[in-house]
């Protein structure tokens, strides 16, 4: 995935650094339950 503009890359590295929140935002993106990020 590419983003554009780099205030938002670094707005999402900082959001997938923490695994509760990179769950939630993953099981948003896929619509689906996400049981374990690895």
């Amino acid at each position: 995935m590419q983003i554009a503009n780099p205030i938002y890359d670094v707005v999402f590295k900082h959001l997938l650094e923490d695994n509760d929140i990179a769950r939630l935002l993953v099981a948003t993106i896929l619509g689906k339950e996400v049981t374990e990020i690895s």
